[in-house]
């Protein structure tokens, strides 16, 4: 099934930090043990790489397939199309020379195998990798461009006890041999070009996944292998060892170079490696250019005749592609003037997606994006640190506020008034205004707002939705009808954090206080679901099984999700509840929905803000920080797909259409089964929902207006006492007091 939404990318030229590197001796000890005077005099130093984008020559359907780089030192690219149609595409001066390769099709026409990759040697020899339905790779070679034949190699059909070799990268050394990276044996494989035996055999580290690299070609015809970790050797092309260089081991990281000098590209930028070497150079900060973006994969590196060089992108979530040219530009200013500093307890792919776009178009601003390295488990002390730096005038410029209590920082002054800044947006474009304006506001004036959010929705019988309502009407419900399980299958985590949740307002009152006695009802009330709705069952492993096809998914909770949520189909008196933040999201909550002739409703208006942007009142950058919370909020990067969220922007949710018609989308039907112990299984052809529901789902974020926050310390005080109480460990008084007086030492503090 194909992937096959390229989009296009405009050719732009924006530039990135670079030390002089190229031009001043490297590995030589330079950018240590700087003073504060030297730091000031670098913003007048000039010299660095510039970033441009490449337009990629594919179209509508096409699939590429990797990047290997021609005589000249320029990009060739390979696709594949509907039909077994193979092209090649070589950029010459700005422009792609399209060349389609038919000797492929026909070779291979009418069989049934997955073309992998393509390698092209200096002499023009094309070598290409396939897959056939029993995951044998086959290995075809073309001489000419114009006819080809298959390479019969002994090795890939040895079967082990994995079955055939995993190959899933294949090098051509400068003597025309073949190294294969055979994955389930953790080794690298060097076949004789004449002979098709194997002439060597060499360990690499372990592979996680198809897509990490251990195997890399230079241009001299020389092979480097990861061959440990932190370790990579290269070889000349008899398999001889020429040296090693050790590198800070990464999952996603790619390789290219000539002779001794050697270039290692990943998340963290490029640094250059001279073999024999203990440490590297830093060529390219990745903070400063697209490869430290989370949202791209590396597929490809080249490097360019000129000390340049070309890397090809994917984005996964997005399934689109990019292809970036770095080449030294000595007349940029080498560091930017200004450092903006962001900084929020978790990541958030929109926000760091986001800040790459703003240096782009400000390249006298560097952004820093910082987190708590936390992604939950936040404690009071992490909080007072935080709270002690904004208070103190030395906290970051722009605050993402998820989990922290943006109402007390309201209340100490430490955030900026944003309601002139939110209605200049509102004038040029047309948002969701409820939810831009309503997550962080006090007495009409916005303090914050969310770049993205997600909605949570209900489905079921109508008589539990209503009980659900308020934590009385929950109470009398369960009086009346005590064996009813409200969720029908449900996890205790799920079942304390989603009450919680809906209840939150009730339980903890306007001045911070806990109301014992209220908190105390709902920890009794959720001991008696718990059992009603069997959460034991999911102990073991937190989940009960879901089989989509043959895998098997272990299920990431949040409030809103529950794992047995498909049991509704043999509960039809309970309700179920999931959080849609995309159109993949719909697909089974609301296949369940059709067949039980359901609709879905909001809960009580509950949006889920992500990404809630507030700008530090005592930042010297405000002009700065208030055009890097504009630019989040643009149809630029509103109208970006990168998974984490529902647009505010009205024009944005046309993502959700967009991914409806993808011709990933367009047909596509997966079996999905779960097996909950002592009932029976059920089975589902779960498919992407209708355009008319998609319709349904943006109608109903217009009426959303009430965000689900938290404040992650007192959240965490909660969930750890009610987890003694659901334990069974203490009784729900004494857990409730336990809160209320953890909560007010948290306040006080």
């Amino acid at each position: 099934m194909k992937m096959g939404r390229h989009e296009k990318y405009v050719r732009r030229t924006v530039a990135f930090l670079l030390p002089a590197v190229l031009a001043v001796g490297l590995l030589s000890g330079c950018g240590k043990g700087k003073t504060e005077e030297q730091d000031k005099e670098n913003t007048s130093v000039k010299g660095r790489y510039v970033e441009e984008d490449i337009e990629l020559p594919v179209q509508e359907g096409e699939k590429i397939l990797n990047m290997v780089k021609s005589k000249d030192g320029t990009p060739i690219l390979f696709s594949e199309a509907e039909g077994a149609r193979v092209f090649r595409y070589e950029y010459k001066e700005g422009n792609w020379e399209q060349t389609t390769l038919d000797w492929i099709t026909q070779l291979y026409g009418g069989q049934h195998l997955r073309l992998q990759e393509i390698q092209e040697t200096k002499e023009g020899a094309q070598i290409a990798r396939s897959t056939d339905e029993e995951m044998l790779t086959h290995i075809a070679k073309s001489e000419d461009g114009q006819t080809g034949a298959e390479q019969s190699i002994p090795y890939l059909s040895q079967q082990g006890d994995n079955g055939y070799p995993a190959v899933t990268n294949l090098q051509v050394d400068g003597a025309g041999n073949y190294w294969l990276s055979d994955m389930y044996q953790s080794k690298v494989v060097v076949i004789d070009a004449s002979s098709m035996e194997v002439m060597q055999e060499l360990n690499s580290v372990e592979g996680s996944a198809s897509e990490q690299r251990m195997l890399f070609a230079a241009e001299s015809g020389d092979m480097a292998v990861n061959t440990e970790d932190g370790v990579v050797t290269v070889y000349d092309s008899e398999a001889a060892e020429k040296g090693t260089m050790k590198i800070d081991q990464q999952e996603e990281m790619m390789m290219c170079g000539n002779e001794e000098n050697w270039y290692i590209i990943s998340g963290e930028g490029i640094m250059w490696m001279v073999l024999g070497n203990e440490a590297g150079e830093v060529v390219l900060d990745g903070g400063m250019a697209s490869m430290g973006s989370s949202l791209n994969h590396i597929a490809g590196v080249i490097k360019g005749q000129e000390d340049d060089f070309y890397v090809l992108y994917s984005q996964p979530k997005a399934s689109t592609w990019s292809l970036m040219h770095y080449a030294y530009d000595a007349e940029a200013m080498a560091v930017p003037e200004n450092t903006l500093r962001v900084f929020g307890l978790s990541e958030n792919a929109t926000v760091e997606d986001a800040l790459l776009g703003f240096q782009k178009a400000h390249p006298d601003v560097k952004v820093e994006f910082l987190t708590s390295g936390k992604e939950e488990g936040i404690t009071m002390d992490d909080i007072r640190t935080l709270n002690t730096e904004l208070l103190g005038g030395n906290g970051a410029d722009v605050l993402l506020l998820d989990g922290l209590s943006a109402e007390s920082y309201i209340e100490k002054g430490i955030l900026a008034d944003l309601t002139d800044l939110a209605d200049g947006l509102t004038a040029q474009e047309t948002y969701l205004e409820s939810i831009l304006k309503s997550t962080a506001q006090k007495d009409g004036k916005i303090y914050g707002m969310p770049v993205k959010f997600s909605v949570p929705v209900i489905y079921g019988d109508e008589n539990t939705k209503a009980a659900l309502s308020s934590l009385d009407s929950l109470k009398s419900y369960l009086e009346e009808h005590p064996q009813a399980s409200i969720f029908g299958i449900a996890q205790r985590d799920y079942i304390r954090d989603f009450l919680f949740q809906m209840y939150q307002d009730e339980i903890i009152k306007k001045d911070g206080k806990v109301d014992q006695e209220k908190l105390a009802d709902l920890l009794e009330l959720e001991v008696k679901i718990a059992a009603n709705a069997r959460a034991e069952i999911f102990d073991e492993d937190g989940s009960a099984q879901m089989d989509m096809g043959t895998a098997a998914k272990i299920f990431q909770q949040d409030m809103f999700s529950n794992g047995g949520s498909a049991a509704i189909i043999n509960h039809p008196d309970s309700v179920a509840t999931s959080k849609i933040a995309s159109v993949t999201d719909m697909m089974t909550p609301y296949t369940l929905m059709s067949q039980m002739s359901l609709s879905p409703d909001t809960l009580d208006g509950l949006y889920i803000p992500k990404g809630i942007i507030g700008i530090n009142k005592d930042t010297k950058l405000k002009e700065i920080a208030e055009e890097f919370v504009k630019y989040l909020f643009s149809p630029e990067v509103q109208g970006k797909p990168v998974g984490d969220g529902l647009s505010v922007l009205e024009s944005g949710m046309g993502i959700l259409k967009d991914e409806l018609a993808s011709e990933y989308a367009t047909g596509l039907v997966t079996t999905s089964s779960w097996k909950f112990e002592g009932e029976e299984e059920i089975v589902l052809d779960v498919s992407y929902p209708t355009e008319e529901e998609v319709d349904g789902l943006i109608a109903m974020c217009r009426t959303l207006e009430k965000p689900a926050t938290q404040d992650c310390v007192i959240w965490n005080i909660y969930q750890t006492e009610a987890d003694e109480c659901l334990g069974g460990n203490v009784d729900a008084k004494t857990a409730a007091k336990n809160i209320a007086q953890k909560v007010d030492t948290y306040l006080a503090e």
